[in-house]
């Protein structure tokens, strides 16, 4: 695990690169905004793994399934810079138990190391598109 990444520069980055596929979508930015807001608070009450797994369970079809999808990506291509996470962000977006499995005994650890880039992802979501209505 490395904890000297800049979670900041981090977040910036890795929201760049999320926002590029929300594209042109306020629809679903707008609910990418709603998942940075209420996701986080769920990791906090419930652990890490329930929260990703919530994440794997609504990522299908659909706008609504797609903002769950891009959390998801941005926390696990987080989580992989950090070192928590072995393998490509893209096998793991479609590997769910065997992902939650190799996070599970490091969930704890991760939480601290994610509060920061969370936070600045969720303000670069609100800045960027309006809250859902």
């Amino acid at each position: 695990m490395s904890a000297h990444k800049d979670p900041v520069k981090q977040a910036i980055e890795i929201f760049l690169e999320i926002k590029q596929e929300v594209g042109s979508n306020n629809d679903l930015g707008s609910k990418l905004r709603t998942r940075a807001r209420e996701i986080p608070e769920f990791m906090e009450s419930m652990g890490l793994i329930p929260a990703l797994s919530l994440c794997y369970a609504k990522k299908r079809d659909g706008v609504e399934a797609r903002s769950y999808e891009l959390f998801l990506k941005a926390v696990l291509r987080y989580l992989k810079e950090l070192g928590f996470l072995s393998k490509d962000v893209d096998k793991a977006l479609n590997e769910p138990a065997e992902t939650l499995n190799e996070l599970y005994p490091k969930a704890t650890t991760a939480i601290p190391f994610l509060r920061p880039f969370l936070i600045e992802f969720k303000r670069l979501c609100e800045a960027e598109w309006k809250a859902s209505t």
